[in-house]
């Protein structure tokens, strides 16, 4: 009688293995800087506003053309964020603007003549401004007149979080 033996094919197994654990390491850096973020209040300036550091990993493996790591990092990124240190309705805001940001880096990304920093900016206004678009959607248009400010906090943020990563991505040591 014939034994019926199982023998995966080796497809880089290990190289999804080490990939698989940096994209967890990285999933658990992104909710450190997560919980750093909420222990420093912006509430000053507009509900909400944060500087985006966890955003910064994300962006640096777009910036590394590692699209899908990106939006897997993240997404975890986001869902335990929110389970661990918000309220369950802030998934809709978080996750909706956290994978329209991608998505508009990610494009951003392949032009030539837009830095990191450039598609970090962007990244962070399409964030608050899909947020915005969910805030009015779910409470009404008393959420529009934050618009402004949040589109300068978008700005000044994501050009901090961009600067911080081409800082990063200059380092030769630098490997994802």
């Amino acid at each position: 009688m014939a034994k019926l033996v199982f023998k995966p094919k080796n497809n880089g197994g290990i190289n999804l293995a080490k990939k698989i654990s940096l994209y967890g390491i990285l999933a658990a850096i992104c909710i450190v800087f997560s919980y750093i973020e909420m222990l420093i209040p912006f509430d000053f300036i507009a509900p909400g506003v944060k500087l985006g550091l966890s955003n910064g990993v994300a962006l640096l493996l777009i910036a590394k053309n590692d699209i899908k790591g990106a939006f897997a990092v993240n997404t975890v990124r986001i869902l335990m964020a929110v389970l661990l240190f918000s309220a369950p309705v802030t998934l809709v805001y978080s996750l909706s603007a956290g994978m329209v940001s991608l998505v508009i880096m990610s494009l951003l990304s392949r032009i030539r003549n837009i830095s990191v920093v450039g598609f970090s900016i962007m990244g962070a206004v399409f964030h608050n401004l899909t947020q915005l678009f969910v805030a009015f959607s779910l409470i009404g248009k008393g959420v529009l007149y934050y618009t402004p400010v949040l589109l300068l906090s978008a700005i000044a943020c994501g050009f901090l979080t961009g600067y911080i990563a081409k800082i990063i991505l200059k380092n030769k040591n630098f490997k994802i």
